[in-house]
């Protein structure tokens, strides 16, 4: 298992794993009880008071060609590990959880860089477990205490270390094609229409595939697009 970091508060995970890139080892987690200023995609602000998981991981590699890919590699293994734990988590493209339409988890990737090369890769994850409230979040939230679901959060980053390290060496050889089909088979939204926000532009029209490459394909009235980034709504 890689080295583990736990501590009572943090501003945040990412930031942390981020300022201390340089001295701490490949694959280091960084974990805390709360964060006093987490953040989400887009720079929303993650609420994390107690009795969530927040925790990010840092990855030093050289070969950056796969990196979005492993955002999504972390997406499915939590959709896959709550699903273990009987939970009926779906994704959402290109790196949501979600549970009945609500979020279950989110996940901030961020880079960093030194005399502007990409030194190393930050995948930052929030997880609802059981904080009290979820009524501040600002979009439909869940958690797993209300859905009955009784896992430590020792616990659950344990089972979800072990399943995304296990498949982290092929998908940085290989990309979202090493997971393809697994990442489908739990992303319900083929077929179905979605606006897809991006560039401060929107873009609505049906989702066709995802692509090989992780992409969302989709067909508008202004004819075929191709995201690589964005935030979905269906």
């Amino acid at each position: 298992m890689p080295r583990i970091l736990h501590f009572p508060a943090l501003n945040s995970t990412n930031a942390y794993a981020k300022e201390h890139a340089r001295e701490l080892e490949n694959g280091t987690v960084v974990c805390a009880e709360e964060q006093t200023a987490g953040r989400g995609r887009f720079n929303r602000k993650w609420f994390s008071a107690k009795g969530g998981l927040y925790f990010s991981v840092l990855l030093k590699t050289e070969n950056t060609q796969y990196l979005p890919n492993l955002t999504q590699l972390m997406a499915l293994c939590i959709c896959q590990t709550v699903r273990e734990l009987g939970v009926p988590a779906q994704l959402k493209w290109p790196n949501d959880v979600l549970v009945n339409g609500k979020k279950l988890s989110g996940i901030l990737s961020e880079a960093v860089l030194e005399n502007n090369r990409f030194y190393a890769l930050v995948i930052g994850v929030g997880i609802n477990i059981r904080q009290p409230d979820l009524g501040h979040v600002g979009q439909p939230a869940v958690s797993l205490g209300e859905l009955h679901i009784s896992v430590t959060a020792r616990e659950l980053l344990n089972a979800l270390l072990a399943r995304f390290n296990a498949r982290l060496p092929k998908a940085l050889a290989e990309g979202f094609s090493s997971f393809g089909q697994e990442y489908k088979a739990l992303f319900p939204y083929i077929g179905q229409t979605v606006c897809i926000t991006a560039a401060d532009r929107q873009h609505t029209g049906t989702v066709r595939d995802i692509s090989s490459a992780g992409t969302l394909l989709l067909n508008t009235p202004q004819g075929p697009k191709e995201f690589s980034i964005g935030d979905m709504n269906a």
